[in-house]
């Protein structure tokens, strides 16, 4: 089964969404924080999923009717979501009817149900069931969810993904654009106004039958442009902690506007935490001396990223979908270089030689061995190296090591970690 949360906004839907499913959508007092449509599985379950929509009451009204469309064929039910303290009731009802327009079934859920008391002014005939609910007091939910699993039924969704990318980069960027290029139809809102993802949106996409995961960002505005209870502020915190969660991270920048602060900082912060890093100079047809302009920028690129291996750089025009093919293939050869296996005992040869061509400075008037090396995860492309002196190696004779080892075996696509330590058993 497939349900939609629809309602006004500011009703709890995004509420209901993350205690329902595992994610972790932006909550915020300020109308319109859900700007696109999020979907998950229901925790749990193997057939339901349910999707979170932008308030019915929001600026884009033709952006968000396109967009329902497209996922109307597949909802089987509405979960029409009522705040009880405060909504419009005018609103709600006409909404409601509306939406029987479309002959499917429909939830009532009547949220902020703070007293427990099953009672309100809606008609209550025409609905599948109403669930009378309270997202802070954690109520209603046994029986929302008890319903959820007797009817969880239909197609088995798939879960497997192979790789994850996210698309980061300043608003107007063509973030939301290239990801529609990426995933091959306007799955995600665009618009002109600066700020429409003011939440990570998540799709999914196959090419040559590996399933991607692609998260399109928030814009990151500049800092002092934004203050820190602002939904801005909490999306771009958001957007740069999804480390855990990707595999590849796309810097979209302008090509009219180049380089400047801000992009240096959003790299500096990427480069220290992603496997893998791709610039991408859209809005290229924009430039009059393309060939000049891609020359220069690779030469500052090389020049000021020097130290970093997993960086790659593409020009294109996401609009004109100049060059997508060509990004979605580079994409696909990333993870397929997520695989790369040392054998130990080259690892530990390699170790040997290395620190005896370059050795590290003495600390305390004695000299730093290092004892064995085993990898211990192929992604990113991690090794724990066991030394005497293992809170106190330098920073740069770990880059020295990161990049002979890249350079050594031949790693391309994966960012290479180490760790140092004094354990005298390796898998410790």
């Amino acid at each position: 089964m497939k349900y939609l949360l629809i309602g006004q906004p500011n009703a709890g839907k995004s509420s209901i969404y993350n205690k329902l499913t595992d994610a972790q959508n932006i909550i915020h007092r300020v109308e319109g924080t859900t700007r696109d449509w999020h979907s998950s599985k229901i925790k749990g379950l193997n057939y339901s999923v349910i999707y979170d929509s932008p308030g019915v009451v929001i600026n884009d009204n033709k952006s968000t009717k396109i967009h329902f469309s497209k996922i109307l064929p597949d909802v089987d039910i509405f979960l029409y979501v009522v705040d009880l303290k405060g909504t419009n009731d005018a609103i709600d009802r006409e909404s409601i009817n509306q939406l029987r327009k479309f002959n499917k079934k429909i939830i009532l859920l009547i949220n902020k149900d703070d007293n427990f008391e099953e009672n309100t002014i809606f008609l209550k005939s025409g609905f599948e069931k109403i669930f009378y609910m309270s997202c802070s007091h954690n109520h209603g939910f046994d029986k929302l969810y008890e319903y959820f699993a007797n009817n969880d039924y239909g197609t088995i969704v798939e879960d497997r993904i192979d790789y994850s990318l996210a698309i980061y980069g300043k608003p107007n960027a063509g973030k939301s654009t290239l990801a529609n290029s990426l995933l091959g139809f306007e799955r995600i809102v665009t618009s002109k106004h600066a700020g429409t993802t003011s939440d990570a949106v998540e799709a999914t996409y196959k090419f040559k039958n590996t399933n991607f995961k692609l998260i399109d960002t928030a814009g990151i505005f500049k800092k002092n442009k934004i203050d820190d209870k602002s939904i801005n502020y909490v999306a771009i915190r958001k957007s740069l902690n999804l480390k855990e969660q990707i595999d590849l991270s796309i810097v979209l920048i302008d090509s009219i506007e180049g380089f400047d602060t801000q992009i240096k900082k959003i790299l500096k912060i990427l480069i220290n935490q992603s496997k893998s890093i791709i610039i991408v100079f859209n809005k290229i047809d924009k430039i009059h001396s393309k060939n000049k302009f891609a020359k220069e920028t690779l030469l500052f690129i090389k020049e000021t990223f020097s130290q970093i291996k997993n960086i790659s750089t593409l020009f294109i025009s996401a609009k004109n979908k100049a060059d997508v093919l060509k990004l979605k293939t580079i994409i696909y050869e990333k993870s397929k270089g997520q695989n790369k296996i040392i054998s130990t005992s080259k690892l530990n040869a390699f170790l040997k030689k290395s620190s005896l061509e370059y050795p590290h400075p003495l600390i305390n008037g004695k000299t730093v061995k290092f004892k064995y090396a085993v990898q211990i995860s192929n992604f990113p492309l991690t090794i724990k190296i066991f030394s005497n002196f293992s809170k106190q190696i330098k920073n740069s004779y770990t880059n020295y090591l990161i990049n002979k080892i890249i350079e050594t075996f031949d790693i391309k696509d994966s960012k290479v970690n180490l760790i140092f330590s004094a354990s005298k058993n390796p898998f410790n």
